[in-house]
């Protein structure tokens, strides 16, 4: 296959579906594995949504059971017990997240970041001024990086250098993800930054 010929096919994975992960993606995933950093990346993900929502608990699973998620979703217990598959929680529960709750949670997020994009996009923006950019950046960072404290054992020594960075270079890699979660091919695209050739 030539490169242009490999180009459009790239072009043309990274466009199908919209919210939800389409047959083709799944067979593409077929000789993936789950890539160590998922769980974490997952947990971060959600708690800058919640960072951007009030309420976001609900919210989330609200838009669940909208976007016809299993059961897992509709329990408060059992959404928080998949959570704490990330190593990184105070209530960490030494777990693994299969393919599906993997999969469930992508439709979830990139469904989430649709609704959120607005205010995404607010921060990620270099067009507005940089007075307002930085109020902006002050409270996003200091509402998550409360919900870190809150959520997270402050004793690993990854979560004290998230807290003492005044760059907040990771939060800001983690809007990135969700922005170009949004939109046509969204999910697709966040579940193959949660996957590695096997």
């Amino acid at each position: 296959m030539n490169k242009s010929n490999l180009v459009a096919s790239q072009n043309e994975y990274l466009n199908t579906g919209s919210n939800n992960l389409d047959k083709t993606a799944s067979k593409i995933f077929d000789n993936c594995v789950i890539a160590n950093d998922a769980p974490k990346k997952i947990d971060f993900l959600l708690l800058v949504i919640e960072t951007l929502q009030i309420n976001a608990t609900d919210s989330l699973l609200l838009k669940a059971k909208k976007i016809g998620l299993s059961d897992e979703f509709s329990n408060r217990v059992l959404f928080w017990k998949m959570r704490c598959s990330n190593p990184f929680r105070n209530t960490y529960s030494f777990s693994s997240l299969s393919f599906e709750q993997i999969d469930s949670l992508v439709e979830l997020i990139s469904s989430m970041s649709e609704n959120l994009y607005p205010l995404i996009r607010q921060l990620l923006s270099s067009k507005e001024s940089k007075t307002l950019n930085e109020e902006r950046w002050t409270l996003f960072s200091k509402r998550l990086k409360s919900l870190i404290r809150e959520r997270m054992n402050i004793q690993r020594s990854y979560i004290a250098s998230l807290l003492s960075d005044d760059n907040n270079q990771f939060f800001r890699e983690l809007l990135v993800i969700l922005s170009l979660s949004c939109g046509k091919g969204g999910a697709n695209r966040l579940k193959a930054s949660l996957y590695h050739q096997s």
